[in-house]
């Protein structure tokens, strides 16, 4: 039963931001399209119908988001390019300051609509931030040395043809490239891991754009026009350069400096220096005490546990992939993907299936009876669901778990899915009659004492192209998925590790960990987490198997050597990060953000 080809996207997960930005820009335009423009349009009669399209896009879209968050990412998205799209011709085409402006709300909340992007569309925005800071920075090293010789030339009449140039860029080119770079820059922190200020890089850059907007718009182009009339007074009346006052210099100056800060955030795209911000520096996540308010058998071998607050407070929010850790009371720690509904904060499910032959966690668990109280920790999510035109989810026992509140979202977003589960026998597989009764037609039941394995090379082959592949459960199925499945396309979530730490020869090395200020030596024994602790104690761990993902570390300088089992397959090569519980270094020395 091959896959069927769809381009149907999952549902948006909208945020309170979003919500929040598309709804005041609503109120801003019906707000400007009862007031007199701030400069006149360059068409009048265009103006206020403009603004009232924009307010009733605006407004209709947060109406959307909020009452049908189930709306496909494709319908949503097209509005939100479309609502882009109409404020930039109000800002740049009809001309109108409060839209361009107004730009600064909607990108914004296109980018959270959008969340984080997948490889391709990520490239694509780089590649439109870097064309447009290349033209910014371009178009004011221009204007400055237009500047320039208008300030110390001797000839009043090319002075006054480099300011009347210098404006032509100033109200042409210029607002394009600077605003194109803004929110190019703005929606490639929001839709990525860097954030805009999590990282004093980051949170640099956007200052000096913020800087150079407010003094160019706040004294700089004034500046400008003055003394473009001042040479054109003294050629009609015969003056000379000379003549000139000290507007000049505050307009070579003015720009001079543009290009100077330009630079420097150039550098710092290119060096990345500082480390995180207190806001994005990662700590230890708190626990939170949770009372095991339901158990019930879900299989042979599995229990499902619904956990609520001792407290009665919400739970933090999670999306589909995402997964705890429980601290049981005997000071165990494991990790337990969640299933349920994400929309319900009052509550989380898990299923734990019992290890006969384990380390005694899913044992102490399976002795939890109602009322018992535990810790968790999270939720984190290295699973999640990615935009794609089809999907394809290979469970293998209790692997079905996770992929519950995914093929929930996308079935109720009308998408292309199809499951294949396989275990041991049907009463050890949870949920089977759920899904079988549920889903008719995407659910194919195969267990193993009725059922032949299933060929997956030609299962893969049956798939459209573009399709994800989500494969979850015991490490023969992950490794003869690997094995079939084109770069690329596969996600892979495992319950153990898969070995690969112990893969390769390990050797000594030394770690500069830049926010404390030390550099350690991690001999070949032992882990760099481990070095890293010694330092910070606080550090965020927890399964110390490469797998929960929970002490990811940005890397400043050197190659990581990839031992985790949380980066897929088509991320390995990836230099920014390192999971130190288990990976080392290509080389004899790493920089750390830590």
């Amino acid at each position: 039963m091959p896959v069927p080809t769809s381009t149907t996207s999952p549902p948006v997960r909208v945020s309170r931001a979003a919500r929040v930005l598309l709804s005041v820009f609503a109120a801003v335009a019906l707000l400007m399209a009862q007031l007199p423009a701030v400069i006149p349009p360059s068409f009048p009669a265009l103006h206020r119908p403009a603004w009232y399209a924009i307010a009733g896009l605006a407004g209709a879209l947060a109406v959307l988001v909020t009452t049908r968050p189930a709306t496909r990412r494709a319908v949503v998205l097209g509005l939100g390019w479309l609502l882009l799209v109409l404020t930039v011709v109000q800002a740049f085409v009809i001309g109108d300051l409060v839209a361009m402006f107004g730009t600064w709300l909607v990108v914004p909340a296109l980018a959270l609509l959008a969340g984080q992007l997948r490889a391709g569309p990520r490239k694509a925005l780089v590649a439109a931030h870097v064309v447009s800071s290349a033209a910014w920075v371009g178009i004011a090293v221009v204007i400055a040395a237009m500047g320039l010789v208008a300030m110390t030339g001797t000839d009043i009449h090319v002075t006054r043809v480099s300011y009347e140039l210098m404006a032509v860029f100033d109200i042409t080119l210029l607002p394009w490239a600077n605003f194109a770079a803004c929110l190019t820059g703005i929606a490639l922190g929001i839709t990525t891991k860097w954030g805009l200020v999590r990282y004093y890089w980051v949170a640099a850059k956007l200052a000096i754009a913020v800087g150079i907007l407010v003094m160019a718009f706040g004294f700089l182009h004034d500046a400008l026009e003055d003394a473009g009339e001042q040479a054109a007074r003294l050629v009609a009346t015969g003056g000379t350069a000379a003549q000139l006052t000290g507007t000049a210099d505050v307009v070579f100056w003015g720009f001079g400096s543009s290009v100077l800060s330009l630079v420097g955030a150039l550098l710092l795209s290119l060096y990345k220096p500082g480390g995180r911000t207190p806001r994005g520096r990662r700590k230890r996540q708190p626990g939170l005490r949770v009372r095991v308010a339901d158990v019930r058998t879900v299989a042979d071998g599995t229990v499902a546990l619904t956990l609520r607050a001792t407290g009665g407070q919400a739970l933090p929010r999670w999306a589909p992939g995402a997964h705890v850790d429980l601290v049981l009371p005997s000071g165990r720690v494991r990790q337990y993907s969640l299933y349920g509904d994400p929309a319900d904060a009052g509550c989380y499910r898990v299923a734990v299936l019992r290890e006969p032959d384990g380390r005694g966690g899913s044992a102490e668990i399976h002795r939890l009876r109602p009322g018992a109280e535990i810790g968790i920790r999270g939720p984190r999510n290295n699973f999640p669901l990615v935009q794609a035109p089809a999907y394809l989810f290979l469970a293998g026992g209790i692997g079905i778990t996770p992929f519950l509140p995914m093929i929930h979202e996308l079935n109720r977003a009308g998408a292309d899915w199809r499951l294949i589960y396989r275990g041991k026998s049907l009463s050890t597989m949870p949920f089977t009659d759920a899904l079988a009764r549920q889903y008719p037609g995407r659910v194919t039941l195969l267990p193993a004492d009725t059922h032949a394995r299933p060929d997956l090379a030609a299962v893969l082959r049956g798939c459209p192209d573009g399709v994800a592949v989500y494969c979850c459960g015991p490490e023969s199925l992950l490794r003869a998925v690997e094995e079939h499945c084109p770069a690329g396309t596969l996600h892979t979530e495992r319950f153990a590790a898969s070995g690969r730490a112990d893969a390769g020869p390990s050797t000594a090395f030394d770690a500069e960990l830049r926010q404390s200020g030390v550099t350690v030596h991690v001999p070949a024994d032992r882990t760099l987490l481990a070095a890293i602790q010694d330092v910070d104690p606080t550090v965020d761990l927890s399964c110390e198997d490469g797998i929960c993902g929970s002490c990811v570390t940005r890397v400043l300088a050197g190659t990581p050597d990839h031992r985790d089992d949380v980066l897929q397959a088509h991320e390995r090569d990836r230099t920014d990060v390192i999971y130190p519980c288990v990976s080392r270094v290509r080389g004899d020395r790493i920089v750390l953000d830590a």
